[in-house]
């Protein structure tokens, strides 16, 4: 039986195990060499707010309830192929494309995941 405040034998050797590694593993972390992405900060007027408002109505005319194939056939691979945090209502994914010069959106597409991939709505980003 053991008395109040002692441990068994291997418990102070696993304590001192799991110490080693917690500061080996936070000195790690701080030798480690990381890179900042800088952000970017773009100066929405009104011009481009109404720009970017007009994209976003033609290209969900244009888009919506249309094929993945078709829009891939359009404006090529997307930069991106992004899964939407808790799958989306329908399950979905999104693609995302280059800047639009003229309105400053990057173009991004929820497309439907459900039997043939299908463009849900479509996001000026």
């Amino acid at each position: 039986m053991h008395s109040i405040g002692r441990h068994a034998p291997g418990h102070a050797v696993a304590r001192g195990t799991w110490g080693l590694a917690l500061v080996l593993g936070l000195g790690a972390c701080a030798e480690g060499e990381y890179r900042r992405i800088p952000r970017e900060h773009p100066d929405f007027t009104s011009a481009s707010k109404a720009a970017r408002v007009e994209r976003e109505s033609q290209m969900n005319r244009e888009w919506q309830n249309r094929s993945l194939t078709e829009l891939m056939d359009s404006k090529g691979k997307p930069k991106m192929v992004m899964a939407i945090p808790g799958g989306g209502n329908p399950p979905s994914f999104a693609v995302v494309y280059d800047r639009d010069p003229d309105s400053g959106c990057i173009d991004a597409f929820a497309v439907s995941s459900r039997g043939e991939p299908v463009i849900r709505i479509y996001h000026c980003r």
